[in-house]
This record gives structure tokens, sequence and C-alpha cells, in this order.
């Protein structure tokens, strides 16, 4: 790794990694008590992580892995982080909301304790707009009710927190809150901006040192430069898909055309590398084609 480059908390197992330490929680406290409003009095010393994975709809379902879900009391909290954006991704975090609403009543009670479901998005890209947080609920968008004010339903509280807006602030050299500064924490890949950011803040301090720590286990490391690797060749394939498959697809059908793209941006990626004389077996593994495919194409 380059020297200075810390792996950041956009990857998962940095994320729930800092997250689940135990001196990690008064800045966990504050950032919640940020987006949603619920004191900090209120959660410390209430946090409990639970498992990640949740229940399957019959045996044949793979299990759905969340990122971190939170029992404070009577609030169960979801919280995602979202490294990039693809088609799918809020269908996939809504799937998740779906199974903890399923899970919240106790099997056995006889007046079943009714917990509210909270879901927090921190989104490494804009999608809605400038602002930092942004919520959603059910409401009535005639008189501006939301329904959930009036009668307890099953609705749940949706938070995107815009992690974009927050670095364009840092880079612009504008001055950041301390909730800014907790945030950008979450994006940065340098140690000494790390450091920098973190300076003065018990809280901050205990997080960036975290941070450096778990980006520095050679296991981690390791898992880094296979996801940087994959997401590369994975968005290469992803764009030839949409630009050749895509287009086929209009003719021929969006699944046969989908495939015969990805298949032609293999062959593509597959004939560059051999071109910087990378070795066909290493090809193979990356892209997927046999051995006797990428000999074709030479």
């Amino acid at each position: 790794m380059v020297k200075n480059k810390i792996i950041p908390m956009i990857y998962d197992e940095v994320f729930k990694s800092v997250l689940q330490d135990k001196e990690s929680e008064g800045y966990l406290t504050d950032i919640i008590s940020n987006i949603t409003g619920i004191k900090k009095s209120y959660m410390k010393g209430n946090i409990v992580f639970k498992n990640t994975e949740l229940p399957k709809d019959n045996f044949k379902e793979k299990g759905k892995t969340t990122d971190l879900i939170i029992e404070i009391k009577e609030n169960i909290i979801n919280l995602e982080m979202n490294k990039n954006y693809y088609e799918g991704l809020y269908e996939k975090n809504d799937s998740y909301l779906d199974k903890l609403k399923e899970g919240v009543i106790t099997k056995g009670e006889s007046f079943p304790r009714r917990r509210k479901i909270i879901q927090i998005n921190f989104d490494n890209f804009e999608i809605f707009d400038e602002r930092k947080v942004i919520k959603f609920e059910m409401i009535d968008k005639e008189r501006g009710l939301v329904r959930s004010d009036y009668v307890y339903t099953g609705d749940v509280e949706i938070y995107h927190v815009n992690l974009k807006s927050v670095i364009k602030k840092y880079y612009n050299k504008d001055t950041l809150s301390k909730f800014e500064k907790e945030l950008l924490l979450m994006t940065l890949d340098n140690e000494e901006e790390l450091i920098e950011i973190s300076k003065g803040d018990k809280e901050m301090e205990c997080v960036a040192k975290k941070i450096s720590k778990v980006s520095k286990e050679e296991e981690l490391k390791g898992i880094y430069d296979i996801e940087e690797r994959e997401e590369f060749i994975h968005n290469r394939i992803r764009e030839h898909a949409m630009i050749d498959g895509y287009e086929k697809g209009q003719k021929d059908g969006i699944k046969k055309g989908k495939h015969e793209g990805m298949i032609e941006s293999k062959k593509e990626i597959a004939t560059n590398m051999l071109n910087k004389k990378i070795d066909i077996k290493t090809i193979s593994e990356v892209t997927g084609l046999s051995v006797n495919e990428i000999e074709k194409l030479k």
C-alpha cells in the first residue's frame, strides 16, 4: 500500500470493526444522535450489537447480511455503508428492513414489545441533493401528516447521509462542524489527514487510531487489494455491458444482450492484459474466461 494510505471506513470490514469497538461508543452515539435526534444520554451504555445475518425465508434462500444492526432499548437501528451506487442497492437495503420488521415481535410474549425500526444509509455518493442528512418516512403528501405520529404502524424511518457533501466542504477548505468531521473520518484514506481532522477531540482520536490499526492488519490489506482489483474489472465490464450488451438487448432481448456484452467486455479486458504481458492463468482468474478462450485472443 502507498505510504500514509489507509483503508477508510467506506469499506465494510473497517466500518464494522471500528463502530463495534467499545472505545468508539461516544463517536457512534454522537453520529446517531445528530442524524436521528435520539439523545446520547439515552443511548449511553444501552447499545447492543445484534447478529448481522438476517433470518431466511426458506431453507434455500441465501442469508442476507447487513452492515450493522444495533438494539438501543426499543429501537432497532440498521447502519448501512453504501460505498458505491448501483442499480438495486436500495431494493437490497429495503429487503433488510422487511426482515427486521418481521423479527421485532418476540415469540411467546402475550403482549409483544413493539420497537422502532430505523435505517441509516451512509452514501459515499450524491444521489438526492446537497443536504447532509435526508429523512424519509410514510407521509400524507397533501397535508404533510406523518402516519406514525397518529397510529402505531410498522412504518420505518430511513435516513440517507450524504458523505460527498462533507468531502466537498473539506476540499473547499470550508469550516466543518464536529458532526461533519465525524462523517469525514469515514471517508479519509490518508493517515496524516485522519490525525489532523481528529486532533483535539478524544472520541475522534480513538476512532482515528482504530482505523489506522485495522488498516495495517495484513489480512485486511489483502482483502482491500483484491476488492480494488475486482471493482476495477467489474466497473469495466459493467460499462461495456451497458454500452454494447444493453443496446444489443434492445433488439435481441435484454438478458441475452447483457450476457453478450459481458463476454465481449471480458475478452477486451483479457486482450489488454495480454498486451501488458500478464500471464494467462492470472487473466483467466480475473476475467473468468477459460485458458483456451484466452489463447484464441492472441
